[in-house]
């Protein structure tokens, strides 16, 4: 699963998000160099992607779109 993501600055927010949801989702990979920013998952289930979408919404980052 592809997501673009708004808030995504610096890599303190990287670290971030990576320390919150990993231990749960898996390995995530953040592309910096884009603007917005792109997150992919490897996420197939559609209750675990309503999921993620909310506890990283709760982490302050919003999920404009999924590619």
């Amino acid at each position: 699963m592809k997501l673009e993501v708004k808030n995504i600055n610096c890599q303190s927010c990287i670290n971030l998000i990576k320390n919150s949801l990993e231990d749960e989702f898996g390995y995530i990979d953040i592309d910096i160099s884009c603007e917005p920013k792109i997150l992919k998952i490897d996420i197939k289930n559609s209750d675990d992607k309503a999921k993620f979408i909310d506890e990283l919404n709760e982490l302050g980052f919003e999920v404009i779109k999924e590619l």
